[in-house]
């Protein structure tokens, strides 16, 4: 069994002392009515607390958020391989789109699985793709550093098509400094997000499109938390397709070693508010 969080406890708490007070009420009502019916049914005691303890843990079940809305999309949260959904992705990355791992990407990191997953660990290949995609974006500069100096305006989308029909959305969203520490702002997120949606909104045919927890690990932007980050790309996602619906489905997929990061009751109940939004 998974360890819970202290969130997950503190909520299987409050569910069982719910639980509990509910069954008091008909207990509490029988009891002066009938004070010796009780006499030598010590079991019935076990039974309402294993009855309490059942039902807490019933509400605790894994149910990944899912909510439809009327512009006829839907946006889910599951948890899972980014790379194994079989849909297009959005790689977070930086302006200077460097590649190298490990020398300047962590390998554990969205974008080393990205190199390993899609481009078979080739970096030469990938950067072949990116160059290609970034032939007319004009630069903002260049910076002196190790890795790729030649630096993109924040927001800049490289769309990739390796063989197949993903596509795989490199949204630069984050900048290096000299000694290659990445560093971005909430800002810097939603402007990758609002052209990643219209890169797909231009190829993607409205397919689903699959995003990671932006904006964690090394990006170093610590007011994003993980419970912001869900809801910021949901929000973006939905607000774009009110202008237009460019995609079927929003997918957020979570690392499964990351998803004691999110509420998945309480990220639900702020999908289904955006219904009448």
């Amino acid at each position: 069994m998974a360890k819970l969080s202290p969130r997950q406890m503190k909520l299987l708490g409050q569910r069982f002392l719910a639980a509990l007070g509910i069954s008091a009420i008909p207990i509490g009502i029988m009891a002066p009515l009938s004070p010796s019916w009780w006499d030598g049914k010590w079991w019935l005691v076990l039974f309402v607390g294993v009855v309490a303890a059942g039902w807490a843990c019933l509400g605790m079940r894994h149910r990944e958020p899912r909510q439809t809305y009327r512009e006829n999309v839907t946006i889910r949260l599951v948890v899972g391989d980014l790379f194994d959904q079989g849909e297009s992705v959005v790689v977070g990355m930086t302006t200077t789109f460097d590649t190298s791992v490990p020398d300047v990407i962590e390998p554990n990191s969205v974008q080393g699985s990205f190199l390993r997953s899609v481009y078979g660990g080739s970096q030469h290949r990938l950067d072949h793709d990116l160059d290609h995609a970034l032939t007319s974006v004009a630069a903002v500069g260049t910076i002196t550093k190790a890795g790729k100096q030649t630096v993109y305006p924040v927001g800049t989308v490289a769309t990739l098509s390796p063989p197949g029909p993903i596509r795989y959305y490199c949204a630069a969203y984050t900048t290096m400094d000299r000694q290659n520490r990445a560093t971005g702002t909430i800002r810097g997120v939603l402007d990758s997000l609002d052209g990643s949606w219209d890169q797909a909104d231009a190829h993607g045919n409205g397919a689903p499109i699959c995003v990671p927890l932006i904006g964690q690990g090394q990006s170093r932007i610590p007011e994003l938390t993980p419970e912001i980050a869900v809801r910021l790309i949901a929000f973006s996602f939905l607000l774009r397709t009110k202008r237009s619906r460019f995609s079927k489905e929003l997918r957020i997929v979570i690392h499964p070693d990351e998803q004691h990061k999110i509420n998945l009751p309480e990220f639900q109940a702020f999908l289904t508010s955006l219904v009448t939004s």
